[in-house]
């Protein structure tokens, strides 16, 4: 019992209030660093639109503190106002029971991506944050232990990794958290609530170290597909240490895309002298002049005149090839110097982004541009295109100083327009409605007669020059393109 005259036991309560108030201190610290953190990435989304949301998966060793983490992180990002979507892991409900099975693993990742891409098609309801516990990454360190317990034949693991490496995936997910642990420290939380001390078939130090270094194999071989991936060992670490390095690298994730880093190229003295003052030009002779894309904030990357910013656009026309598409900005999205703004366009397309590329593909500036495009045609027009037979033209201007910082990347997509359903994104595009022609396709004597900005311009005297009658020539730049 407790005496208060007793001196040892007054020394022993003292210092209890003691680390009691210093814990208790170092948390309130924490909390009101992190909310500071959450106030300003908050009103730098009420300033700036959010396209779609940032994806984060999480992926675990049994026990190593992956669940209570995306509970807390759950609870901290709608806490301060921000939505959240969580798909949860299905493993616990999978018809497959032998875990050691292949499909079992199949299922899970097939559930999670079925999630993910139901989440990030929905329009209507679009979220800030959304949470997959376990996911590609995930399914990635299972497979590779089961070809290494003798489960899965390589060749099957390829096909699936094949499936589940597709760019539209992987570039869909921002960040990944790896978690680890010591497999004596799995075992240990297992068992601390439990009235049992038997092994089960995942749970064991034998198999818990096999997938820890299975963790540790896919980490290095396959970080290349991944924007980020973040290893965290729980082992040392209490909860508010894990929770403030993921809530701290969330939130930062969330900050970068609002601000929105674009790629950008140097203009060197060769690329200058190609490009002159402006024109149409073969791919392959601007590419030869083209650097390494990198990326910087948008608001940095339009003040430099050191460097180019590619803009990948597609000029989408019909099956008979003699009518293209036309747009005009919604003048909410373009600035007062934008050569776009009260325009119309024959083109839809954007700045890549930094999303659009990953290590894999980081080399190869034609895919980055294909990536792009197909995430800007979806935004924007609402459709899906094919592009990898398509090889681009490039359409330079000079009119302009904002001109002069952009180079279009242009693909002729071929549509049928019969069965085409158009979806225009109203913060970017004026609507198709009453005598708006935004949205609509006309021929090209029809198109002479809008007032087009210069890349429009320059697009349409070149097809009618290649064919005065009026219709888009696909061939030619087909096989100009397959010559060169």
């Amino acid at each position: 019992m407790f005496d208060a005259n007793n001196y040892d036991n007054i020394i022993m309560y003292k210092r209890f209030i003691w680390e009691g108030l210093v814990m208790s201190n170092e948390k309130s610290s924490l909390i009101s660093e992190l909310q500071k953190k959450a106030e300003l990435v908050y009103k730098l989304k009420q300033e700036r639109r959010q396209k779609r949301p940032i994806v984060i998966e999480f992926s675990g060793s049994p026990k190593s503190g992956k669940t209570s983490c995306i509970n807390s992180l759950e609870i901290f990002l709608k806490r301060n106002g921000f939505t959240v979507k969580t798909i949860q892991e299905r493993a616990g409900v999978c018809p497959v029971t032998d875990k050691m099975n292949p499909m079992f693993n199949l299922w899970t990742a097939c559930t999670s991506l079925s999630g993910m891409i139901g989440t990030l098609e929905n329009k209507k309801d679009i979220v800030d944050v959304l949470i997959l516990d376990r996911g590609i990454y995930d399914s990635l360190c299972w497979f590779n232990w089961l070809v290494e317990k003798g489960k899965m034949e390589k060749e099957q693991q390829k096909i699936i990794e094949d499936f589940l490496l597709m760019n539209d995936f992987v570039k869909s997910i921002d960040i990944v958290f790896s978690f680890t642990t010591t497999p004596e420290t799995s075992i240990a939380r297992e068992y601390a609530s439990l009235l049992t001390d038997k092994k089960g078939s995942i749970m064991n130090v034998s198999v818990l170290s096999e997938y820890r270094d299975s963790v540790f194999s896919i980490n290095k071989k396959k970080a290349k597909y991944f924007h980020k991936i973040f290893p965290i060992d729980t082992t040392d670490k209490s909860q508010d240490d894990v929770g403030k390095e993921v809530t701290t690298l969330t939130l930062d994730e969330l900050r970068d895309m609002l601000i929105e880093k674009i790629g950008i190229v140097e203009k060197n003295d060769k690329l200058s002298n190609l490009l002159g003052d402006g024109g149409i030009f073969d791919f392959s002779d601007v590419q030869k002049s083209l650097g390494r894309l990198d990326f910087r904030a948008r608001d940095e990357a339009e003040e430099l005149s050191t460097h180019i910013q590619p803009i990948p656009i597609a000029m989408i026309v019909n099956k008979q090839k003699d009518k293209v598409l036309i747009v005009k900005k919604n003048h909410m999205a373009v600035t007062d110097d934008s050569p776009e703004k009260g325009k119309s366009l024959v083109y839809v397309g954007g700045h890549t982004r930094y999303e659009d590329s990953t290590e894999i593909m980081d080399h190869n500036f034609l895919e980055i541009c294909r990536s792009t495009l197909k995430r800007e045609v979806k935004e924007e027009i609402g459709i899906s295109v094919a592009l990898n037979d398509i090889t681009p033209f490039v359409v330079y201007a000079t009119d302009t100083e904002k001109s002069k910082k952009h180079l279009g990347i242009c693909f002729v997509v071929e549509q049928d327009i019969d069965e085409l359903r158009l979806k225009l994104d109203s913060s970017e595009l004026v609507q198709k409605k009453g005598t708006s022609k935004s949205g609509s396709f006309l021929t090209l004597d029809e198109v002479r007669n809008e007032e087009l900005e210069s890349w429009s311009k320059q697009l349409i005297d070149h097809f009618l020059k290649i064919n005065p009658s009026g219709q888009i020539s696909l061939d030619q730049y087909m096989n100009n393109n397959n010559e060169a």
